[in-house]
């Protein structure tokens, strides 16, 4: 299972678009920038507008690459060790869906309601943020919300809301509670329910899956 460390890291990832633009906003309208030589350079061939704008597409190819690179080492050698036959627990999936916009609704509210509501030339503002998004993150960590943080839907691994087993239909029939609700993480768009999955649990309900060559 992970610890508190990789949520940590995941959900640190995810603000870090947020925390970028609201410290280049911090230093910008300070004007820590303004009178130096390299502002003095660009001057001559950028507008201010321009500048701006090369800033924040900048900050958020920074933050996709970043955002596929930490989920990569996350779950590095997952796949090659869920593949072995001493890894991991086997199990079907009975049914998947993808998660909805709403699923993420507090993640975006909290990503860019502080864009459009303060002003973060002011040094108490930037410090009251900053604490009000590490804040956040514990909360996200402390609940183990592992599933709903965006940094996977921007990277290549895929999340579903999944119904579990490793019974037999006959065994559910009689006892419904085998089968259990989870969120699963996966390299798989599109799952095969006529096979076989081995998962790795990460967090609470959250399972890190793939799968496998074999029927159940």
């Amino acid at each position: 299972m992970w610890r508190k460390r990789e949520q940590l890291m995941l959900w640190g990832t995810a603000y870090l678009p947020l925390i970028l633009i609201m410290t280049y906003s911090f230093i910008d309208g300070n004007n820590w920038f303004k009178n130096t030589f390299v502002a003095d350079f660009l001057k001559k061939y950028i507008s201010k507008t321009l500048f701006d704008v090369v800033v924040i597409i900048l900050i958020i190819i920074v933050s996709i690459v970043l955002y596929k690179l930490i989920v990569r080492y996350l779950f590095k050698d997952y796949e090659n060790q869920l593949h072995s036959s001493n890894f991991g627990n086997k199990f079907v999936i009975r049914k998947y869906e993808k998660l909805s916009v709403n699923d993420y609704s507090f993640f975006l509210v909290t990503l860019l309601l502080p864009l459009v509501s303060l002003d973060y030339s002011s040094a108490a503002n930037y410090t009251v943020s900053l604490f009000i998004i590490f804040f956040i993150v514990l909360i996200y960590v402390k609940t183990d919300s592992v599933s709903v943080c965006p940094v996977f839907f921007l990277s290549k691994w895929y999340v579903y809301r999944a119904i579990m087993s490793n019974n037999t239909r006959q065994e559910e029939q009689e006892n419904p509670f085998l089968r259990k609700e989870v969120y699963i993480i996966t390299l798989t768009k599109t799952l095969d329910l006529d096979r076989a999955f081995k998962a790795k649990h990460l967090v609470k309900n959250v399972y890190y899956v793939s799968q496998i060559d074999r029927d159940y």
